[in-house]
């Protein structure tokens, strides 16, 4: 019969009280000195650096505490053998490792390591099969939820292998599992589905009172003819991207020359530019000196010109006046003449007409009335021979 029945019977029988009150004290005593004598246990633990104590309650009597009471300070913790126990954990940070092919690898003392365990091996979308050398899941214990983590895996180191062992298997595989292998061979994506498997590892496993703080994991592995099917891809995307490092080494070569040119060129544009705009100036300078001269010309011409007309007006009007008294002494002669009458004429016969008369030698001639023969004439024969 347990404690508890014990207890209850005592309490539901007359008298139960009183006698309680009489035997419950003396009988606690004497059991804590039994247990002591018998059990493992002290009644006294130390909770050191790194680690957090969980104390239970093994009754379920108020008097001897609550059920569970996590003690997170370092120091002494004492408690009643057989009515109470105390379990502790290591709360520093740990290194859970995936690595080699041993399910059960060993501590040096010979006991089973369970932060150890064989490689993580994972099946890709396309059925092939990849594994990571090693893989590193840097991990603690949240303190304040210690009593769940006993209360779900157990005490001591079982929630390694019951909780953080499965879990983090499961939810690996199943965030690389989700690509071929030709994708998971991108370092890109193996590092996106590594941040990905951090956050479910941490949403599943700290509600059981664990928490992921980093995932190291190695490059994955392949079969020996996908591995140089990678490495074949991997030295073509290297050579591709050589060319492209190469075609935007041209590309920059390209520009800076561009640049260059322009620039040289902007320059050349530039000095041609005042050179023209010197010789434009100079032309106009040269126009405005031409069109001053051709003014200055226009300026003597029409004057010497206004000054020649102004002198042929003037000798005009001059002539006009002489030559009106001529013709006006003209006028009084032929009028003396005409006034003369018929001697005039007499007299300018006379004066120069029968002069000339003197002067001419004159034969009478008659107009033959025979043909003359003109052979005879161009033979040098005539009348006058």
């Amino acid at each position: 019969m347990g404690l508890r029945d014990t207890l209850g019977r005592l309490t539901q029988n007359q008298g139960g009280a009183s006698l309680l009150k009489r035997w419950l004290l003396p009988g606690i005593a004497v059991i804590m000195i039994l247990g002591l004598l018998f059990s493992d246990h002290s009644g006294v633990t130390e909770v050191e650096p790194g680690e957090v104590a969980v104390k239970y309650n093994n009754t379920t009597l108020g008097l001897f505490g609550e059920p569970a009471t996590v003690i997170k300070e370092q120091g002494v913790v004492t408690f009643l053998p057989l009515f109470q126990r105390v379990e502790k954990l290591d709360v520093r940070p740990q290194i859970f490792t995936m690595e080699g092919t041993d399910p059960e690898p060993k501590r040096k003392d010979g006991e089973v390591d369970h932060n150890r365990t064989k490689r993580l091996t994972v099946r890709a979308n396309d059925g092939s099969n990849f594994y990571f050398e090693k893989v590193e899941i840097h991990y603690q214990v949240i303190p304040s939820m210690a009593a769940e983590v006993i209360r779900q895996n157990g005490r001591g180191d079982d929630y390694k292998w019951r909780a953080l062992q499965v879990h983090s298997r499961e939810l690996l595989r199943d965030e690389f599992g989700r690509h071929s292998f030709m994708e998971i061979a991108d370092p890109s994506t193996y590092s996106a589905a590594n941040t990905r498997a951090k956050e479910a590892l941490n949403q599943r496993l700290q509600p059981l009172g664990i928490e992921v703080t980093n995932i190291l994991i190695s490059k994955p592995k392949f079969d020996e003819r996908v591995e140089t099917a990678i490495e074949d891809r991997q030295e073509a995307e290297q050579e591709v991207q050589v060319q492209e490092e190469k075609r935007n080494k041209l590309r920059q070569e390209k520009g800076r020359r561009t640049q260059q040119v322009e620039q040289e060129k902007s320059a050349e544009y530039q000095q041609l530019l005042g050179e023209l705009e010197a010789r434009k100036q100079q032309v106009q300078n040269e126009a405005i000196a031409a069109r001053r001269e051709a003014d200055i010309y226009f300026i003597e011409r029409e004057a010497a010109g206004i000054a020649y007309r102004d002198e042929k007006v003037t000798r005009a009007k001059a002539n006009e006046v002489a030559y009106q008294r001529q013709a006006e002494g003209v006028v009084a002669q032929i009028k003396a003449v005409g006034e003369q009458g018929p001697d005039v004429l007499n007299r300018e016969i006379a004066e120069h007409v029968f002069p000339q008369l003197e002067k001419v030698d004159a034969t009478p001639y008659q107009q033959s009335n025979s043909p003359i023969d003109i052979r005879y004439l161009q033979s040098g024969g005539g009348l006058g021979q």
